[in-house]
């Protein structure tokens, strides 16, 4: 480690502004990392640069799920903007691992079954975090609008107060395009709309989980090289959902015909086939595949 490095960790204990006044610096200076725009630091922490919207939920989600869970989520350290406020920057703790994507395809069949039993107990845990006051919503933690990319759009969305207002906003989306002309089109959404129950339990959802956003570790001096995920990331998407939602999270977001797709369609989250059924449909509406 050399001594400005040294001088950021110790001094970097106590205060962030250093960091933050010798940012772009660090960052010539830093190591890019898989996953966007990502890089380590000398001080031994990693920065994200994005929008400050986006951010601003990952940082704050982040810290909630660490909170009131014992998962493998980074620290979150500080999150500021440049100064003429276009760009933003999270900081949080550098977890040594490996992008699950990455690795995949060399894992063993026993090996990517404990990864897949270790990310169904991630999602069991997630799942028992109780709502700060008894009436629940869908929306993000801490019960304002949610980000997700399956709904399209980079705005945010809700909150809604109930499954039902959520049924009508996820229709929504759909009946306000072109292809709703057709007659059979109407009728379908109509259809698919009645047929969504109002009674799902809504729980915490990460929303994003994905080969990408997963880092694993090798135990090598354990048989078969044992694989141990060290790292659940990208939680701008987190917040309260239907409880059908992670698993068409999970579904969309894997490649098809994939073991890891097989995986997720059946047993990392059990049942819910009539809603990812439906999700599927509406995909393929929107699509322009059925009229």
């Amino acid at each position: 480690m050399g001594l400005l490095a040294f001088i950021l960790r110790l001094v970097g204990c106590f205060s962030n502004v250093p960091r933050r006044l010798l940012i772009s610096y660090l960052i010539r200076r830093g190591t890019k990392l898989p996953g966007g725009s990502v890089f380590q630091l000398l001080d031994g922490t990693v920065v994200k640069i994005g929008s400050l919207g986006y951010l601003q939920r990952e940082f704050e989600a982040t810290q909630y799920a660490r909170k009131h869970t014992k998962l493998p989520i980074p620290r979150v350290y500080d999150l500021f903007t440049s100064k003429d406020n276009q760009v933003a920057y999270l900081i949080m703790e550098y977890v040594p691992g490996e992008m699950l994507l990455r690795k995949w395809r060399f894992l063993s069949a026993s090996q990517k079954h404990s990864i897949m039993v270790q990310v169904k107990d991630i999602i069991t845990e997630m799942r028992s975090i109780r709502p700060p006051r008894s009436q629940r919503w869908i929306g993000s933690f801490t019960g304002g609008p949610f980000l997700d990319f399956m709904i399209g759009g980079n705005d945010p969305y809700g909150p809604f107060d109930n499954k039902t207002e959520f049924n009508n906003f996820r229709i929504s989306r759909f009946t306000s395009m072109p292809y709703c002309e057709f007659p059979s089109v109407r009728e379908r959404f109509a259809s698919i709309h009645r047929e969504m129950p109002n009674d799902h339990d809504i729980v915490f959802t990460h929303g994003d989980i994905n080969l990408r956003n997963i880092l694993v570790d090798f135990k090598r001096d354990r048989p078969d090289d044992d694989v141990h995920i060290v790292a659940l990331v990208d939680w701008e998407q987190a917040g309260w959902r239907p409880a059908y939602w992670e698993k068409a999270k999970l579904v969309f977001g894997a490649q098809p015909g994939s073991d890891w797709s097989a995986a997720v369609k059946t047993w990392i989250v059990e049942g819910y086939e009539n809603e990812i059924a439906r999700e599927i449909e509406l995909q393929l509406i929107h699509g322009g595949a059925i009229y």
